[in-house]
């Protein structure tokens, strides 16, 4: 099965949107137990995957938005450090990511690893894709902190999507080829979350 048709049928199956007339009132899903469990390895161990973004930008956003939602947790709202990224890339307009914005973007990051180079065209055009289209994503977002707004789950969605996608295509040179790195592209494969396998 190609990749792009894999990408495809695990984020449409991501959490379960509940119709009420034209309205999504679900959110996206928590992260099946199962995919924190067994994990003896992290990402980080397995492929030496590039900065998407300035470190700069990525700590600002850290410090503007401290709280942090637990994969497994039940999401009432996407991660606000992921839409302050993308709203400072102006990447974000009218919860659809602008994939151009994002490949001037992430071309000239500071942490680009030239092995990545040729696989970040066609990752965030499916992400893109993929997450512009999934109407889970597109559920009203209800903050977690009182007096300010929900954040979009679409540029979470979309960041794990690239991360999930150059993981499962990590270049060799930067690939720990071991049966325990391996187990994490499976359950990528099974619809986990590439936030699930942080650690």
């Amino acid at each position: 099965m190609p990749f792009t048709s894999i990408l495809q049928s695990n984020w449409q199956n991501f959490g379960a949107p509940i119709q009420f007339g034209n309205s999504i009132i679900s959110q996206p899903a928590p992260d099946n137990p199962i995919c924190m469990k067994g994990i003896t390895k992290t990402e980080k161990d397995c492929c030496r995957l590039p900065s998407l973004v300035d470190q700069s930008i990525d700590n600002r956003c850290a410090l503007e938005n401290p709280t942090m939602i637990s994969p497994s947790a039940k999401k009432t709202e996407g991660c606000c450090i992921a839409q302050c990224v993308l709203t400072t890339l102006n990447a974000l307009e009218n919860d659809t990511v602008d994939r151009a914005a994002l490949k001037k973007s992430f071309l000239v990051a500071d942490g680009i690893d030239r092995n990545f180079s040729p696989l970040f065209n066609n990752t965030i055009d499916d992400c893109s894709n993929v997450i512009n289209n999934n109407s889970v994503f597109k559920a009203t977002p209800v903050s977690s902190v009182l007096g300010r707004p929900g954040c979009s789950f679409i540029p979470e969605g979309f960041f794990d999507c690239v991360k999930s996608s150059l993981f499962q295509r990590c270049p060799v040179a930067v690939w720990d080829d071991i049966s325990e790195c391996k187990q994490l592209k499976q359950k990528l494969s099974a619809g986990c979350s590439f936030a699930s396998l942080t650690g």
